[in-house]
């Protein structure tokens, strides 16, 4: 991409993505700064055997595999109606059940989860607006972006109940294999790894749709973005304000553009 194509035309959908989540994460280092307590730093949560504690997250993770694969079949809860939304999001918390309940049934309080219980009002008042504030920052940048008023109104639609639930849990997924696998490999090493597992993630579904060569690069591009935003996420240890931003990023790819492939 030339620098006439960027500042001219706009940026693709991946570096608008890079330029949304860099600045909403460096706001919200500057209001974590100045909210005094809000953010402490999170102290290291240990595990007396970490790798069994990742053992048992990766069973989990099966038992989400094969109910994912009953919602594929259209074998959990129909989702017709006017209901249809709420039942969506229903659907995605039988899902991520098995994990989600992990550090209930290990009896490792939600803390492990990166789920504080203390002033959650705060920290999801600070997440809806850090979510506009990318949304904003993403319809400037990204080339044949619809505008911001209406992107937020579709993205914020109750039709999208279901993909909020199954934002939040995914995030809530994603925090618990960090905690655990932290005790186990260390920080540094932690960030790369769930970064690029979470991009790698995305190949079968790219294979099945017969991905170029160049869309299989973008996935760099990806686990790039992960250690970004680990960096910034484990310094926080709170899902509740960054589900909200990755909630409205997830949704740019419907409502910013529709019907764009780049």
């Amino acid at each position: 991409m030339s620098d006439a194509s960027i500042l001219g035309h706009g940026l693709s959908h991946h570096y608008a993505l890079l330029v949304a989540y860099a600045l909403t994460m460096l706001c919200w280092d500057r209001v974590a700064r100045r909210v005094g307590g809000l953010w402490p730093t999170p102290a290291p949560i240990s595990f007396a055997h970490p790798w069994r504690e990742v053992g048992f997250f990766l069973l989990a993770l099966v038992f989400v595999l094969g109910i994912g694969q009953l919602f594929v079949h259209r074998w959990l809860l129909p989702s017709r109606g006017v209901l249809a939304p709420l039942i969506d999001a229903v659907n995605q918390l039988l899902i991520f059940a098995p994990v989600v309940a992990l550090p209930l049934v290990r009896r490792q309080g939600w803390e492990s989860a990166w789920l504080p219980s203390g002033r959650v009002w705060a920290r999801v008042l600070a997440g809806i607006a850090l979510s506009l504030v990318a949304a904003l920052v993403f319809t400037s940048v990204r080339s044949g972006s619809d505008p911001f008023v209406d992107v937020v109104r579709q993205v914020y639609h109750p039709k999208n109940l279901g993909n909020w639930v199954q934002v939040l849990c995914e995030d809530v997924a994603i925090a618990i294999l960090f905690v655990r696998l932290r005790a186990a490999l260390g920080l540094r090493r932690t960030i790369v790894a769930v970064a690029v597992l979470f991009a790698a993630a995305h190949i079968p579904a790219l294979l099945a749709t017969g991905a170029t060569l160049g869309e299989l690069a973008g996935l760099v591009l990806d686990a790039g973005l992960g250690v970004m935003v680990l960096f910034f996420l484990q310094r926080a240890g709170d899902v509740w304000w960054f589900w909200w931003v990755h909630f409205a990023m997830d949704m740019m790819q419907f409502y910013a553009v529709p019907g764009a492939t780049s």
